[in-house]
């Protein structure tokens, strides 16, 4: 063990860490600093997640974001190839074994892999939109980042567009822009929205094509329960919402959209069928 019988190679360091995580530290013999990086790198990745979803950042912040999540494996991979050019002949450690390497690298992948379903369950996750209920603002096919950390708060806001699901935990999801709080009462009359006798306007809202059923044009008067709320379209004759299926349970709510990173114009032959269109790409908007 005072002999090391094959010098360290420092390309063989960097590609460990480049893709197996602080595995090169390992590799030239400096174990405490592959656990201490392992845990920083965690906590940063973490960091930047709840940056993302919680700061209001913009375009440029979040490709900021995305640039230093991506510079993390290449300071690791750099950081191990330096320390393998300096201790290229230094005496083999008792834990620097070909199975200690795998065995590392298995434990390294799976707290890797058990990093990103706990930011997506927890703390924001990105969506497609599949309909043109919210359009103009938000088109069918944006990707929206989702924040999943102010699920966990206790009140709503009016105005704030929510993700949420309508029948059970496998159901699909919904962006819709809540209208009623709890315990309010909410009345449509004529396309107008009434929340307890007095107009809301809504600068979103836009009325295009014909509207049918006739639950779109007059609904209510309804008082909401103290644990749901009344979320309706943008586009208020092309959306499925409270206005037919009744206040939804603030349970089923999974999010709240910050952000669209990526959007696409979409042209449709037929107003009133979304299943077929054209795409052109857009910028982030």
């Amino acid at each position: 063990m005072n002999e090391c019988p094959r010098p360290r190679r420092p390309w063989l360091a960097a590609v460990l860490s480049l893709f197996f995580g602080p595995l090169g530290q390992i590799y030239v013999g400096r174990l405490r600093r592959s656990l201490c990086l392992w845990l920083v790198v965690g906590c940063l990745v973490l960091v930047l997640g709840i940056c993302m979803v919680e700061l209001p950042i913009g375009r440029p912040g979040l490709v900021l974001l995305m640039l230093c999540a991506t510079a993390i494996p290449v300071y690791l991979g750099v950081d191990a190839f330096v320390l393998a050019k300096r201790n290229r002949f230094a005496p083999l450690k008792p834990y620097q074994r070909w199975w200690v390497y795998v065995l590392f690298c298995l434990a390294f992948a799976t707290a890797n892999n058990g990093l990103p379903p706990f930011i997506r369950a927890f703390i924001g996750e990105s969506f497609v939109v599949p309909t043109r209920s919210m359009s103009p603002t938000i088109q069918p096919g944006d990707r929206i980042l989702v924040d999943k950390l102010w699920f966990n708060c206790k009140y709503i806001g009016r105005g704030e567009v929510v993700v949420h699901r309508t029948e059970g935990p496998d159901s699909h999801l919904f962006f819709r822009r809540v209208v009623g709080l709890p315990g309010e009462e909410i009345e449509i009359r004529n396309e107008r929205v009434f929340i307890n006798g007095k107009e809301w306007n809504d600068a979103h809202a836009v009325f295009n094509g014909e509207a049918t059923p006739a639950e779109l044009l007059n609904n209510g008067p309804i008082k909401i329960p103290s644990d749901c709320f009344f979320a309706m379209g943008d586009n208020r004759r092309r959306s499925k919402d409270s206005r037919m299926t009744g206040p939804i349970p603030i349970s089923t709510i999974r999010g709240k959209a910050r952000m669209i990173y990526w959007s696409q114009e979409r042209r449709f032959p037929n107003p009133d069928d979304t299943s077929t269109s054209s795409t052109k790409s857009l910028p982030v908007v």
